[in-house]
């Protein structure tokens, strides 16, 4: 699914998302994730054997919240984009997609980072978007 311009405006910003998975009792789980893209899906990084690994694996339905409000700015600095989709857990032998996720945010990557992304194991959540909904009140959008 090709993101809407608007959305995808937004989800080009540098900002925090919030994942939302499912705990195994059916309560939401909540991370806030710093992601990126590889293709049409949405990618993120976490150690393996935590939570959002868990939950996904117990059950791939997932959100992705992004909250590109301006609080200087209200009522019309209101904004932000929610993805939900089916999320699917993958290795990342050589690190490639993290460092791709950590060059979004961090432009070069430090040398300690780098460090970190050597010898830390994380597996990669790839989320393919079902549903994509951009709210955006200085437009009248919701």
């Amino acid at each position: 699914m090709p993101f809407e311009p608007d959305a995808w405006e937004i989800l080009q910003e540098k900002r925090v998302a919030v994942l939302g998975t499912l705990l195994m009792s059916g309560a939401p789980g909540l991370a806030c994730v710093w992601y990126g893209f590889d293709g049409d899906d949405i990618v993120v990084a976490t150690p393996s054997g935590r939570r959002k690994d868990k939950n996904v694996r117990t059950d791939s339905r997932v959100s992705l919240l992004v909250d590109a409000s301006d609080q200087a700015n209200p009522p019309g600095g209101y904004r932000g984009v929610e993805v939900r989709g089916r999320a699917a857990m993958e290795d990342d032998p050589d690190g490639l997609v993290r460092r791709l996720i950590v060059g979004r945010y961090l432009d070069p990557i430090p040398p300690e980072f780098e460090e970190r992304l050597a010898v830390e194991e994380r597996l990669i959540i790839r989320i393919t978007p079902a549903k994509v909904r951009v709210w955006d009140f200085a437009r009248g959008r919701r």
